[in-house]
């Protein structure tokens, strides 16, 4: 029974280890001095950010995003591929098949139609917009 308990004590503090820092991964974009956005999980290194360049930082475990969707869009499909190449936790909703989800999005796209629409952080964004998506995660 120790044995039993000393393992299941291990498995979850391995656990724990393994997935609090991928949870709490601050992302980082700048742009080289190539002229290449850059996206890494470290500061860069201060003689690889362009001259005069910005560095940005963004806590992804804080972000909100809700995307609603159909399963037929394919914008709507790059626009859930865009926020998993960022690491961002997406909550979506596919309004076909979710009435609820359905009424919430008319209510809040003002009864406009039209998929992909997402709440980044509380902004309101119609259709596939990377930048607008972009805007709403610095903010």
């Amino acid at each position: 029974m120790k044995k039993i308990c000393f393992f299941i004590s291990f498995t979850l503090l391995a656990i724990q280890l393994c997935v609090t820092p991928i949870v709490s991964a601050k992302l980082y974009t700048w742009v080289d001095k190539n002229g290449t956005t850059q996206r890494t999980f470290q500061p860069p290194p201060a003689d690889q950010v362009a001259n005069g360049g910005q560095v940005q930082s963004r806590n992804n475990s804080k972000q909100s995003v809700e995307l609603y969707v159909t399963s037929w869009c394919s914008y709507c499909k790059k626009a859930k591929d865009f926020f998993k190449s960022q690491n961002i936790a997406i909550q979506v909703y596919d309004i076909e098949k979710d009435t609820n989800a359905a009424a919430r999005k008319k209510k809040l796209d003002n009864g406009r139609g039209g998929v992909p629409f997402a709440v980044v952080n509380g902004v309101k964004i119609s259709g596939f917009s990377p930048k607008g998506y972009e805007a709403a995660l610095n903010k």
